[in-house]
């Protein structure tokens, strides 16, 4: 990543300041987040809709949150390419993608096995342990690290900044948690009083709902970009990327005015 070609500034923002440029990032590149959803997020909510219709929502509720997790993978290489790069293609986006899924799948797997140990000694530790490694997924992705360096770097990047990591890490598990009941409750509201039709039975009672799923699978590029500009403002914490590009603007500037006094 080039830090001084980013379309982003760097600078130390609170969570709620990187929910908010998350939003606006995603407003502004609608078109190629709808291309990659289209080929990502219809699919996987698709296949989860089917495994809950065949075998219930305790089986459609594990396909999905497998698959919303694994969904995330090509909106995270997305997003990078948006802030580093010039019209990233949406086929090199999806290809980058898969040929890291299977070293994601692994990583993904490794961490669930530990938070599920921590869970069993104490909540406190596997609360501690998701916060840990809460940007190894964009560490594997983004800085192309192997199994264990990218555990050992999402380590010392969360430690850096412990309690940025903790509250972003628990913040946005409430924020997908709530947006999934919200979709419920939204919308069997307009489909029950606004459209007057029949909407479906109550997520509470039936144990899901197909949107409960679409709450799940919709709002995964959006969390998937605010894990991404999360890990960027812990590495401009970290690496000093705000004064990085400070004095790389300042050294720009004096150039830029030493030519304007060589051509006068």
């Amino acid at each position: 990543m080039n830090v001084l070609a980013a379309r982003v500034a760097f600078r130390e923002r609170p969570l709620v300041d990187v929910i908010d440029l998350s939003l606006r990032f995603v407003v502004v590149h609608a078109r190629d987040y709808a291309k990659v959803a289209l080929a990502v997020i219809l699919p996987t909510f698709l296949a989860s809709w089917g495994a809950a219709s065949l075998g219930g929502w305790i089986l459609g509720w594990t396909v999905a949150i497998a698959l919303s997790s694994l969904a995330t993978i090509p909106f995270t290489i997305l997003a990078s390419r948006l802030v580093f790069e010039d019209l990233p293609q949406t086929r090199d986006v999806l290809a980058a993608a898969l040929r890291d899924l299977p070293g994601v799948v692994v990583v993904r797997t490794l961490s669930l096995l530990a938070f599920a140990l921590g869970l069993v000694v104490l909540v406190v530790p596997a609360v501690w342990f998701g916060a840990v490694i809460f940007f190894v997924d964009e560490v594997k992705l983004l800085e192309r690290a192997d199994l264990t360096p990218a555990f050992a770097r999402a380590q010392r990047l969360a430690t850096s900044s412990l309690g940025t990591a903790l509250m972003a890490y628990l913040l946005f598990l409430v924020l997908r948690i709530s947006a999934v009941l919200l979709a419920d409750v939204a919308g069997r509201a307009v489909i029950g009083e606004l459209l007057q039709f029949r909407p479906p039975e109550s997520a509470v009672s039936a144990g899901g709902s197909v949107l409960c799923l679409a709450g799940l699978f919709l709002t995964a590029p959006f969390f998937a970009t605010a894990r991404f500009f999360a890990y960027l403002d812990v590495r401009t914490r970290s690496e000093g990327w705000d004064v990085q590009t400070r004095f790389a603007a300042l050294a720009a500037r004096a150039t830029r005015d030493a030519r304007a006094v060589e051509v006068g």
